[in-house]
């Protein structure tokens, strides 16, 4: 069960990375290199903790791999929440 624990800091990791490159492209001098250092950073973090986990087995990564899936559910909904501001 701590494996779907590690997919969630996974998963806040690699979102939250994402989040946070998307929200500074428009001040950097050159954005594409930017994106592209994210991204593998990213993805070497998240492949690297996957195969962390892979050693314990399937299961260990299917349990990642749910915890990773619902921290972009979540991140999809509190980015996506209207403002109270905006509405009225």
């Amino acid at each position: 069960m701590i494996e779907l624990f590690i997919g969630i800091i996974l998963g806040i990791i690699f979102f939250g990375g994402l989040y946070l490159t998307v929200k500074k492209i428009n001040q950097v001098k050159n954005p594409s290199v930017l994106f592209i250092s994210s991204f593998i950073i990213r993805i070497a973090l998240l492949l690297g903790g996957l195969y962390y986990i892979s050693k314990k087995g399937y299961l260990g990564v299917l349990f990642a791999l749910v915890g990773i899936i619902l921290v972009k559910f979540v991140m999809i909904f509190i980015i996506n929440k209207p403002n109270e501001k905006s509405t009225k």
